[in-house]
């Protein structure tokens, strides 16, 4: 396996090819290096990019990097990567480490570390992350600061697993009130993949990484929804079809992720880097973050308020998407047998009786009410949103015909989802996530999912149809296990 550096011409290749007529956000992403050896590339890739920015030159003053990272060690063929890197970039840049702790076994993207950060970063020429999601999104948010004070460091990540997509994207995500929110952060400039870190890394991370995958397969129909409600008028079919191209050969090395396969792995690397410039150019992260993302913060909102460990999320998406195909597979054969005119209920617009599902809903996990406002402060701008809509929704029902084909080649089957979520060796089910999420706590996460975001997705328009009880939740974990119970059969 070989080194690959996709630069900004070939990347805009691609984009041109999805997006001939250039409508999308231009990718800030200027360098990612995939493949065997890729970390020794760190050096170079902060050196070039530095000359791109400002004319820094080898051998001239040595640039100021900082090195932003958390506690956890990372070995690379029995070597600590971190010191790797630190060797690397001393021989060429005045190098400042910064180990990033709140006082957490699981590092959180909170304002106290954000600033501790921001304030290692702010004379620098360069930022250098090294670690998980986690870090790069940290890291983002430091480069953002700087720049907003006129500063332009360069930002290159040196990613050290294929959990997440979040590398290659110019968001965060970040904690307030409890509560996971997504804000604009800035691209990287650079992103260094290095096969052996991360087929290295332990397995349940690139396991979680394929569940991230899989949101692919339902999200872009909630993004649809959106977009035909009114709520979301950034629709664009671009980011579809590289999402297309990213999916089109994901059964022929699912199978290898299960068992760490170096191949497989590099494939879902790739894919992922994908994924995340496919959100970046779209411009919100709505591609491929719908219900399923609603149900894995839902899940981490419950065990930081509870100070448990947090799940990976990718495998927590990849679990949800499959209810998330579930919500619309019911959706879809609900809309299908109504006699009948379609006809909203009224009462679930009622902002007051709204406030009370929210209250209620998160009272459950803070008595303080301290989440319940974040998370109604969203929740009410979307009810809002929508109320001015209502014509525009009531539209979408009453022509609903002309439009189920298309959000149904955006959803893939639950049954397929789950098949290969097995081929993957990644969870299928809340039963099999670590911490293991116990019945109760799923149903709490499913059903009170739409609540806590200004995104709209099929949870929500079940909910305006009067779809969205507790039984209504309850059959959609219903058809989610048997889904998994029949890819477990090899039932196709």
């Amino acid at each position: 396996m070989s080194v690959h550096t996709y630069a900004l011409e070939p990347v805009d290749d691609l984009l041109r090819s999805v997006d001939p007529d250039l409508q999308l956000a231009p990718c800030g992403l200027r360098r990612l290096v995939l493949g065997s050896g890729a970390i020794t590339a760190v050096g170079d890739t902060v050196l070039d990019l530095l000359g791109q920015e400002r004319g820094v030159q080898a051998g001239t003053d040595r640039p100021r990097v900082t090195l932003l990272m958390d506690a956890t060690r990372i070995l690379r063929a029995g070597s600590d990567l971190k010191e790797l890197v630190e060797q690397q970039l001393g021989e060429r840049f005045a190098v400042q480490r910064t180990v990033l702790d709140d006082g957490q076994p699981e590092l959180h993207v909170v304002d106290e570390v954000l600033d501790a950060a921001a304030e290692a970063a702010c004379d620098a020429d360069a930022i250098v992350a090294v670690g998980g999601g986690t870090i790069s999104d940290i890291a983002k948010v430091a480069a953002q600061r700087a720049r907003s004070h006129g500063r332009r460091p360069v930002l290159v990540s040196v990613q050290t697993a294929a959990s997440v997509d979040g590398y290659t994207d110019h968001v965060s995500v970040v904690l307030r009130d409890g509560v996971k929110r997504t804000v604009p952060s800035c691209w990287p400039d650079g992103v260094v993949s290095d096969a052996e870190t991360i087929a290295g890394a332990p397995a349940e991370m690139n396991r979680a990484g394929f569940g991230e995958m899989t949101s692919m397969l339902v999200a872009p129909a909630d993004w649809r929804l959106a977009s035909l409600v009114g709520t979301d008028e950034g629709f664009h079919p671009g980011p579809i079809r590289l999402l297309t191209m990213v999916g089109e050969d994901l059964d022929t090395w699912s199978r290898g992720v299960k068992v760490g396969d170096p191949e497989a792995v590099a494939a879902l690397t790739r894919a992922l880097a994908l994924r995340g410039i496919a959100t970046g150019v779209a411009d919100t992260t709505a591609v491929l973050s719908g219900m399923e993302h609603l149900v894995s913060h839902m899940l981490d909102l419950y065990h930081t308020e509870h100070h448990l460990p947090m799940g990976l999320h990718g495998a927590q998406v990849g679990v949800a998407s499959v209810v998330a195909a579930a919500a619309w597979e019911m959706l879809f054969e609900r809309m299908a047998a109504h006699v009948g005119p379609l006809r909203l209920d009224g009462a679930a617009l009622d902002p007051a009786r709204a406030r009370a599902g929210v209250d209620d809903a998160f009272g459950f996990v803070d008595p303080t009410g301290r989440i319940a406002q974040e998370c109604w402060r969203d929740y009410s701008a979307k009810l809002s949103t929508v109320s001015r809509l209502r014509p525009r929704l009531e539209h979408l029902l009453s022509s609903w015909p002309a439009h189920e084909p298309e959000l149904r080649t955006l959803v893939r089957p639950s049954l397929d989802i789950a098949a290969g979520l097995r081929a993957a060796g990644s969870a299928a089910s809340f039963a099999e996530l670590e911490p293991r999420v116990e019945t109760d706590l799923a149903r709490w996460a499913v059903r009170h999912c739409a609540l806590m975001r200004n995104r709209l997705t099929v949870v929500d328009l079940l909910t305006f149809l009067g779809w969205w009880t507790s039984t209504d939740a309850d059959e959609v974990l219903d058809r989610a296990r048997t889904a998994v119970s029949l890819s477990e059969q090899g039932v196709s």
